[in-house]
């Protein structure tokens, strides 16, 4: 599919701006992104996704964002600065935008400090993989400094957030 364009005014929540993306924009992205991240083999439909990875252009400048639901099955797009400033516009302000699927993974790598913590430690392991994906980006958003010493003084205060969840995790009841 092509990038579908679309001209669209400039809102804001609090701090948040944000456009509404035209409703068949939106479920024609909605039907694109559920085509290609469909298992081969389900044939029944997929319900369309509530969030849309894609990449939102505007005058030649590019992001990485998501679109996210806005109710009764229409999408929003949270302008950020990037293209904000690329759009030159604000709040009540005009902005074209073209939006394309983003397939591409946005999984930050795990440090190799914590890799090799965790090889040794299975329990911490299967912990940290129970992290749902925006969990796991803010841990080790927190935990991957640039240095190898910051990253070696996080390694202690990182095992603990995980053995505390492993400790204090609800044990799942028994199947009838």
């Amino acid at each position: 599919m092509s990038s579908p364009q679309f001209l669209a005014t400039i809102y804001k929540i609090w701090m948040l701006r944000y456009v509404d993306v035209p409703e068949d924009v939106g479920l024609a992205l909605a039907r694109e992104y559920a085509a290609a991240t469909k298992p081969a083999n389900r044939s029944a439909k997929k319900a369309l996704p509530k969030h849309i990875p894609v990449v939102a252009t505007s005058n030649n400048r590019s992001t990485r964002t998501t679109l996210v639901p806005a109710g009764a099955g229409r999408y929003r797009l949270q302008v950020n600065a990037t293209l904000r400033k690329a759009a030159r516009a604000d709040v009540g302000e005009i902005i074209g935008i073209s939006l394309k699927i983003d397939l591409a993974s946005r999984d930050l790598p795990v440090p190799p400090e914590l890799e090799a913590a965790l090889k040794s430690r299975p329990r911490l392991k299967k912990e940290f993989d129970r992290l749902t994906a925006a969990g796991r980006m803010q841990f080790l958003r927190w935990f991957s400094a640039k240095s190898p010493e910051v990253r070696k003084k996080r390694l202690p205060r990182a095992l603990e957030v995980l053995t505390e969840r492993a400790l204090f995790r609800k044990p799942k009841p028994p199947k009838k």
